[in-house]
């Protein structure tokens, strides 16, 4: 399945939980404590969504590089970075004797061979900073999330303050619909990003020989 199409499901399924929640909080017959109650419940999913969205996107994105005919050395350095975070913390943790023995053999080791990347760690709070910091590492930006970085740290701190049980309010549908824009502006643009990404050097010279091999076989 193309990349974009596992996105694209993947935020389908959110947008339907999302507009379902919306739903119940314009009813009228809802009263006061409802739809305070409501509300603290379409915070807590909105930020779910947000994390669980940025997390998916990102593992497809690495899992995608993986799958294509890619050498380590071919990646642009921060991605380089990220798929050998391991061995290199590993280097640093040996004797000089070892360390200057793994060296000599690293780059046929490890440059020469398809990258293999952890997991996406977006350590349970996804600030801006974080997540601008994740991109980085994967050679993306996302100009949406600048622009909403104010309204991503209101969403993660209020969550927060929702999970740990504190009595924070949120009474307005308007004021809660201003963050599931900003949250919406994020989701797409990340989208839109992974996959204009991988049409630009260096994937889409993997990309292209994959399906010149599907071609040749048909």
């Amino acid at each position: 399945m193309p990349i974009l199409d596992a996105i694209t499901q993947d935020l389908d399924w959110r947008e339907g939980e999302l507009a379902s929640m919306r739903l119940l909080l314009m009813r009228r017959d809802l009263s006061p404590l409802q739809r305070e109650t409501l509300l603290r419940a379409a915070w807590a999913l909105l930020y779910a969504h947000y994390e669980g969205f940025c997390k998916t996107s990102l593992t497809l994105f690495y899992e995608e590089i993986s799958s294509r005919d890619l050498q380590c050395r071919n990646l642009p350095l921060v991605t380089q970075l990220q798929a050998l975070e391991k061995e290199i913390k590993d280097l640093k943790n040996m004797t000089s004797a070892d360390a200057l023995q793994k060296i000599r053999t690293f780059e046929a080791s490890h440059l020469h061979k398809p990258p293999v990347f952890g997991d996406v760690d977006t350590k349970s709070n996804l600030w801006p900073d974080l997540l601008i910091e994740l991109l980085a590492m994967a050679d993306l930006a996302s100009e949406e999330v600048e622009a909403n970085k104010r309204q991503l740290k209101t969403l993660v701190a209020r969550r927060n303050e929702i999970a740990h049980g504190r009595k924070n309010f949120i009474s307005e549908v308007s004021y809660y619909l201003v963050y599931e824009r900003a949250v919406y502006e994020v989701m797409y643009d990340l989208a839109l990003g992974i996959d204009s990404r991988l049409r630009k050097p260096p994937y889409e010279h993997s990309q292209a020989q994959e399906m010149s091999g599907l071609s040749a076989q048909a």
